[in-house]
């Protein structure tokens, strides 16, 4: 006989991102008959996508309702929802009694959809992009323009009615000679120019983030979220101050954050922008191979860790680890 799984009448088939007081009421059954429940010793209800698997949750027998109803009730909590993107999602249930496994459908999988709520559909794709990956993108746009033709020299001007730049230089009261050896000459005497480390630096004390001038500061965010129009979660950022002088000049901020995240806002007429978050570490997807002993610690759910020791892929819940068939490991 064949195995089904369908979703009661009152069964919702869908859940927004957020909302963790949702639960599907779902039918196992044989030939669409449902299956008495009451002996089975485990029940797991398995997501995916496209993609393949992606996490597990188990219901514990004790508390169906009514076991030989053959209904299963899952809930999507917090940690069922975390990192689970609007989409569409199949759902399996796998039964494990004195016969062995039972998989609800044998046959495909039935679906559901998790959908955006108003507040997720305002910035989501920004987020999944790294900036490296942002400047990788610029350039390679960059190099795919074709260069036009040399034009016409055109005649030589008369330059003798011009000021020379040497004219120029005798005049000042402050004389500035490029030396073509890494030194400049200021009125006769040799000095090193501002190095990479220091160059844009700003010194002062700034009440008002709007006010900062170009260059570039750093700040403790703890003690700097008083700041009139800070805008930025607490944090240590690197905050850099310059101006664009690309088809028109536009004042523009970045936040470079010791957690690894980028922030960026730019000023729209005379008003400065909110910030906006381009690089978000805790959005990639992280990868790692060890030994049982090296499992990683500190994860968020959904980390997959190839484990040496049991030579296969696991993935972390936020609780355990599970191999691909949703067993604790």
């Amino acid at each position: 006989m064949a195995k089904t799984l369908s979703f009661t009448d009152t069964s919702p088939q869908t859940v927004k991102i957020g909302d963790t007081t949702t639960s599907f009421t779902l039918v196992c059954g044989n030939d669409n008959v449902a299956t008495d429940l009451t002996n089975v010793t485990s029940i797991t209800v398995k997501l995916g996508n496209a993609s393949g698997y992606l996490k597990s949750d188990t219901v514990d027998p004790a508390s169906l309702t009514d076991p030989t109803t053959g209904q299963v009730t899952v809930k999507f909590n917090a940690d069922l929802m975390t990192s689970l993107p609007a989409g569409s999602y199949a759902i399996e249930v796998w039964v494990v009694d004195s016969n062995g496994t039972s998989i609800y459908p044998s046959d495909g999988s039935t679906g559901f959809t998790i959908t955006n709520n108003i507040q997720s559909a305002n910035g989501s794709t920004i987020t999944t992009i790294t900036f490296d990956d942002f400047v990788k993108a610029m350039n390679k746009a960059a190099s795919t323009i074709a260069k036009g033709e040399k034009g016409d020299p055109g005649p030589t001007p008369d330059l003798s009615n011009y000021t020379t730049v040497t004219d120029l230089n005798n005049g000042l009261s402050t004389k500035v000679t490029d030396n073509k050896n890494g030194k400049i000459s200021v009125n006769g005497a040799n000095i090193l120019p501002a190095n990479d480390d220091v160059i844009g630096r700003i010194d002062g004390t700034y009440t008002d983030m709007n006010d900062i001038p170009m260059g570039w500061l750093y700040f403790n965010g703890w003690a700097s979220s008083s700041m009139a129009n800070w805008g930025l979660p607490q944090g240590f950022y690197y905050v850099h101050c310059f101006k664009s002088e690309y088809g028109i000049r536009t004042n523009i901020q970045t936040a470079y954050g010791t957690h690894n995240n980028t922030y960026v806002r730019i000023m729209s007429g005379t008003n400065w922008t909110a910030w906006k978050l381009l690089a978000d570490d805790s959005k990639v997807l992280h990868l790692s191979t060890g030994d049982t002993a090296s499992r990683p610690t500190g994860i968020s759910a959904g980390y997959q860790y190839f484990d040496t020791s049991l030579n296969k892929p696991i993935w972390y819940t936020g609780k355990n680890w599970v191999d691909a068939t949703g067993t604790n490991v």
